[in-house]
């Protein structure tokens, strides 16, 4: 019987050109908004409403030249804003989360597995009900309007998913190789640092990734907690929506500058991607 079934179905070639196509609209559909997006940021006013649509235009680059140039107009100030409070945010969440993690991964102390829910439970909280208490919080601080506010935020936001994923890359080293460096004489932070980081590294770069993008697009905490002096790119995006129309020219511009982090980092560190994700289920 099992023979007859086996000689009945021939899953080869459907599946595969069931499964091709699949990926090929899911593809399509992830692809659009951006092509569409980096198209119409380097089309005229005149060409982004034209019918039926241009799709080969001769490329305005005037938006690029302003908020790119050095003029009051420039979004330089904006991105630079970003990017240090992106990239501190990424190094302390890092380093933080992996300490935790750590801990959680081989010190197995009286209600760990409780204390990581609880962590990863004031993750599903939405964040606008923080709002109100951490703005009365850091006004009393004197801290609004300065990077360090987003970066304490965004730290303390971005530590619960990073410690939970970092422990699963924790997990699966073995303790034995650190049992035997511990018998050769390392100390406990020489075992960490010589023999789990480099073990690691495929999770920390993906976690490194995720959190560098979480406060890179990072929007609502940046809009209510800085004014004038922090304005990050994402607020900046926000302004080109005025009361009476809005600049696709320039928010498509803007929206390109902010792609631009994640589509480079996502092409260099992919293979650290998939080792991520793949680490997990090697034993």
């Amino acid at each position: 019987m099992m023979k007859s079934i086996t000689q009945n179905i021939n899953p080869g070639i459907p599946t595969n050109s069931f499964s091709k196509g699949i990926v090929t609209i899911l593809l399509v559909f992830s692809l659009l908004p951006i092509i569409w997006i980096i198209l119409t940021s380097i089309k005229s006013e005149q060409q982004i409403f034209s019918i039926p649509p241009k799709i080969f235009v001769i490329p305005d680059f005037s938006i690029y030249k302003i908020f790119l140039g050095m003029g009051s107009n420039s979004a330089i100030p904006f991105i630079w804003n970003s990017l240090f409070i992106a990239t501190v945010t990424t190094f302390l969440t890092v380093v933080l989360s992996s300490l935790a993690a750590y801990a959680f991964s081989r010190y197995h102390f009286k209600w760990a597995n409780q204390l990581l829910v609880v962590m990863l439970a004031t993750r599903l909280l939405p964040p606008v009900t923080a709002v109100v208490p951490l703005y009365l919080m850091f006004r009393y601080l004197h801290l609004l309007d300065t990077k360090f506010v987003l970066i304490i935020i965004y730290t303390a936001v971005e530590i619960p998913f990073a410690t939970w994923l970092m422990k699963a890359f924790f997990d699966g080293i073995p303790k034995e190789l650190e049992e035997a460096a511990a018998l050769d004489g390392c100390n406990a932070l020489q075992i960490i640092y010589k023999i789990t980081m480099p073990l690691a590294s495929p999770g920390i770069a993906a976690t490194s990734i995720f959190v560098f993008i979480l406060a890179w697009n990072e929007f609502m905490f940046a809009f209510m907690f800085t004014s004038v002096n922090v304005r990050t790119i994402p607020v900046r995006l926000a302004e080109t929506m005025g009361e009476m129309q809005v600049y696709w020219q320039e928010m498509a511009t803007l929206a390109t500058v902010i792609m631009l982090p994640a589509l480079v980092i996502g092409f260099f560190m992919q293979k650290y991607l998939v080792r991520a994700i793949t680490a997990g289920a090697v034993k």
